[in-house]
């Protein structure tokens, strides 16, 4: 970089600004951080945050022999500009090894363009510069960036810039946002009991003003001026628990908003339980990153998280690894960030649900996401077992495996399922194990699949995930009890691992991150009422964990959905003061049954340690009654009185917040009133549950006389194809060919015999030895025997020293055969597109084309919302029925790109109402341009004549999407 003339002096400048009658403006506090600059050397330059120096460190390095510079910049963000900026300050130093040269110049530059500004001498001791800028940039409004460095004589420099402010003695345009302003002395704005409640202005809030202290609902409690005109700390008086908001008001400028805190029990105070059911996915090894896109919180956030969690009362979270991270080559481990949570939450003295996927490229073999090396698997999960314990209470491998995180089969899943129970259970006998949880409800054929690969012998807790409306637990309930008890499962623990919801709607005000949307403050109110009813609603069920999805900030769907108990800044919302409230009142009591307490009234009862009752009560609203809208308000709190038979005496209770409150009860009555926020009451004694809980003993997997270390695993050529629900295949031809793989977990030789059946095999061998820590493997051919309904199963059984393995269970869906012998249908009424129901996140135009003799749908989404687009069709009974039928053919093209849908279903619904009933969502390849057809099989849990409607559609991520279909036929195996 070549330096022109028309140089500009900062020595005169800085006497010529008044800086004291100055204050910087709200954005300046984004600027300093490494995220913000940009690389601009002809150096090898890094730029990094320096905890110890409090600054912005810049290290360089130059090749002998070029032009010496380094002019690192920032580029201004759409609500960042000089147009009103009087002065820019910041604090500058660098140093050089030994026997540095010095410096040509020191420049700060606006674009990068003359004429440059003059720094002072830079030196090894911190000086602050303050540059005028209406004197300095000919048009401070058009500026787009600013650029500050120097030109070295020496081959390696560092220098540091802190305290970069810009300056103006005008309040910003639009006032000051009170969230920004006002500073919580709390770790995420969350004081627990005893600790000084004390708060503090921004520099460029120093203004005489007055405070006013909110409650969660905007109740006034208290106000006053702020203390040395807001210069000084403002101290409140000590405050119940609870979830408060502050305000400020000035004469001078506008102030919006409010700066939220809360109020905890001292966790010193709280009961502990370790087996506690009320549990919270944190996640914090991958969502407490530094993130360079977050100009309010850009560094990491661990240990915050961990504190957090600790003054919130919680006792387990769910965290999240990455295998491919921590042991990016065979045998080399690196704990990262995972090992420094851990430690982090062990030392608060809190346990945590370990999950990892994402498996290092060296341990695939022939798969996308899945390890196929089941050895690596093993001494992997007993590495990090090993590496984990005493931190980690249990293990779950993989997460979401029926969906996009493994696009591998069922039994691919089950054999690599295996491999990681052995190694857990080889670092620690002691050491529960969950099965990856499932996204799908109901629980998808995928599901089975996996059990009859012997999968049952190889986990202790199952375990779902569910973002359902509170109304259809009891159908998701019903479904994976019917599901566990088929399987032989009944006694195992249940786990909800993630639970969340989409009751609030998609984000509803802008992110401070481009792009995003968050939560209103009425949506995060939703979410206080929604968080207890979930988990209350699912205990009473049963599920003996519940873990809430999630703690830390995190958007989903383009950025639409919302989905953290805090803020981009990292405090928290109303949602997790609800969770400490629980965690406080019921983390340690037995549940007993639920209660009646009268229409529109919802009760449940609790068992204290010290014999104790606790009574939860809430009145009930459309948020437990109906299906998800993204419109729900928070208007109405639904006041519901009702009176409970108990002696006479005074009762303490608190609110959804925790904010104490006391009754007193007269004539053997006391009378209470219900709203739709759950409400806790103490001290209770003699109640009968109308409707008793009986708790279910549990126990882990068994090996029930089977060797569980030998593990069969196959690997599939092209002339099989994988169904896209991953629970079957088709075989395209006859002597199909595959790699049947037989691995050894454990520390000796084992000998046995394999059998293949399901057909003709060729290839077996009469007897197979495996190494210890090692596999066998073989080249099969193998020709299906189907059935009437063309299907039938790749079976590989063995026992080896005298004891069985578990099996291999490939089934086999001869979808090509079907399609040719099979006898089909054409469903007419699909034809004529006023049959068809709209149903769409968005505007949706159903119409025919002629040109493509299909039924044509149009969509346009509006702006920040979860795109989705699956129109009904209501079968015409009875002449349409399903009954005795294997499936649905129809053929579809779309003009949005493959890599523009997320998902395809054809939804079978067991109801005739517009987005109501029962459903099973059965996924479909992608349609493309091109005209298609696809073939959907229905799996064996259902029975297709219980199906009265159809919908069938996609998750597109544009916003104007189109697609057509045409020749909807029914399938019969015959």
């Amino acid at each position: 970089m070549k330096f022109l003339t028309g140089l500009l002096s900062v020595a005169c400048l800085a006497a010529a600004c008044s800086a004291a009658e100055l204050r910087p403006l709200p954005w300046s506090e984004r600027l300093n951080t490494a995220s913000r600059f940009d690389h601009n050397s002809s150096g090898r330059l890094t730029i990094s945050n320096d905890a110890a120096e409090k600054a912005v460190r810049f290290d360089v390095e130059f090749k002998p022999g070029t032009d010496f510079w380094c002019y690192p910049g920032i580029r201004f963000g759409a609500d960042e500009s000089l147009a009103d900026v009087e002065a820019i300050r910041f604090d500058i130093k660098a140093v050089q090894p030994a026997g540095g040269k010095g410096y040509r110049h020191a420049y700060l530059m606006y674009d990068g363009k003359p004429p440059y500004v003059t720094l002072p001498e830079l030196k090894p001791e911190w000086q602050t510069v303050t540059v005028r800028v209406p004197e300095t940039a000919a048009d401070p409004a058009a500026v787009k960036s600013i650029r500050i460095g120097a030109n070295p004589r020496s081959e390696k420099t560092t220098f540091y810039i802190r305290n970069l402010e810009m300056l103006s003695s005008k309040p910003p345009k639009g006032g000051f946002d009170a969230a920004s302003t006002i500073t919580v002395h709390a770790p995420g704005s969350v004081f627990v009991q005893g600790e000084p409640l004390t708060f503090s202005l921004k520099p460029y809030a120093a203004l005489p003003l007055r405070w006013k202290l909110l409650g969660w609902n905007g109740e006034v409690l208290r106000s006053g001026e702020w203390p040395g005109s807001g210069r000084e700390e403002l101290r409140l008086p000590a405050l119940p628990n609870g979830y408060y908001q502050l305000a400020v008001e000035s004469a001078e400028a506008p102030f919006s908003g409010v700066r939220s805190f809360a109020v905890v029990p001292d966790p010193a105070s709280r009961l502990r339980n370790p087996d506690t059911f009320f549990a919270i996915d944190s996640g914090q090894s991958w969502l407490g990153r530094p993130d360079p896109a977050n100009p309010v919180y850009p560094g990491d956030a661990y240990e915050l998280l961990s504190e957090l969690i600790r003054r919130g009362g919680i006792e387990i979270v769910r965290e999240r690894m990455s295998w491919a991270d921590c042991e990016p080559e065979p045998g080399k481990y690196d704990w990262k960030q995972y090992g420094l949570n851990a430690k982090l939450l062990a030392e608060r003295g809190i346990r945590a649900s370990g999950m990892y996927h994402n498996a290092p490229r060296w341990a695939k073999t022939n798969t996308t996401n899945l390890p196929g090396d089941l050895v690596a698997v093993y001494r992997y999960a007993k590495e990090v077992a090993g590496a984990f314990r005493g931190t980690m209470t249990d293990w779950e491998f993989w997460n979401e495996q029926d969906i996009g995180f493994a696009p591998e089969s069922a039994w691919d899943y089950a054999s690599a399922l295996k491999a990681a129970y052995l190694g857990y259970k080889a670092a620690d006998p002691e050491l529960p194990v969950a099965i990856g949880g499932y996204a799908m409800i109901p629980l998808p054929q995928y599901a089975d699949v996996v059990m009859e690969n012997g999968a049952g012998r190889y986990f202790d807790i199952f375990n779902v995930h569910a973002y359902r409306a509170i109304r259809d637990y009891p159908a998701i309930m019903e479904n994976v009890r019917s599901y566990m008890e088929r399987h032989g499962i009944a006694d195992r623990p249940l786990w909800f691992t993630e639970n969340g919801t989409d009751s609030e709607g998609s984000g509803r005000v802008s992110s401070v991150i481009a792009g995003m949307k968050a939560h209103s403050p009425e949506q995060e109110l939703l979410v206080s009422e929604i968080l207890p009813k979930v988990m209350i609603t699912m205990q009473s069920f049963g599920v003996d964990r519940d873990f809430f999805f999630v703690l830390p900030p995190y958007n989903e769907r383009n950025g639409n959905k919302d989905w953290g108990l805090m803020r981009r800044d990292f405090t928290v919302k109303p949602g997790f003061v609800v969770f400490s409230t629980l965690t406080d009142r019921l983390g340690s009591a037995v549940y007993l049954g639920a209660m009646e307490l009268g229409d529109g009234i919802r009760g449940f009862l609790y068992r204290q340690p010290d014999g104790s009752q606790t009574l939860v009560y809430w009145s009930v609203t459309g948020i437990e009654t109906e299906s998800n809208r993204p419109d729900r308000d928070f208007k109405d709190l639904y006041r519901r009185g009702f009176t409970l038979d108990v002696k006479d005496g005074v009762y303490t209770g608190c609110n959804a917040f925790g904010t104490p409150f006391e009754v007193k009860a007269a004539d053997g009555k006391l009378k209470l009133e219900a709203t739709r926020l759950p409400a806790f009451l103490s001290g209770l004694s003699g109640l009968t549950p109308a409707v008793p809980f009986r708790a279910v003993a549990k126990r882990g997997a068994s090996a029930d006389g089977f060797d569980r270390t030998i593990v069969f695993r196959t690997e599939l050529s092209d002339d099989f194809v994988l169904s896209s629900g991953k629970d079957s295949v088709d075989v395209k031809k006859d002597n199909a060919k595959l790699k049947l793989q037989v691995f050894n977990l454990s520390d000796r030789a084992k000998s046995g015999r394999i059998a293949v059946s399901g057909g003709k095999v060729t290839g077996v061998p009469e007897a197979v030895t495996v190494p210890p820590f090692g596999k066998a493997e073989f080249e099969l051919g193998f020709t299906p025997e189907l059935n009437g309904e063309f299907r039938g199963a790749l079976k590989v059984d063995g026992v080896f020293e005298g004891k069985p393995a578990t099996p291999l269970v490939a089934p086999v869906v001869a979808v090509g055969k079907l399609m040719q012998g099979g006898r089909k249908v054409g469903i007419v009424g699909t034809e004529d597109p006023v049959n068809w129901r709209k149903n769409a996140a968005g505007g949706m135009e159903i119409g025919y084309d002629g040109n493509e003799q299909a039924v044509r749908f149009a969509v346009k989404f509006p702006p920040n919302v979860d795109r989705w687009v699956y129109p009904e069709y209501v079968l015409q009974l009875p002449q349409e029925s399903l009954k005795g039928a294997a499936g649905i053919s129809f053929e579809i093209r779309t003009d949005v790109p493959a890599d523009k849908i997320s998902k395809c279903y054809l939804m079978a619904v067991m109801g005739r109402e517009k987005e109501q009933g029962s459903s099973v969502d059965l996924p479909y390849d992608k349609p493309s341009a091109k005209w298609e057809e696809r073939t959907v099989r229905f799996p064996d849990t259902i029975d297709p004549a219980d199906i009265e409607q159809l919908r069938i559609g996609m998750n597109p991520q544009v916003d104007r999407p189109v697609y057509w279909i045409r020749n909807v036929k029914i399938v019969f195996a015959q």
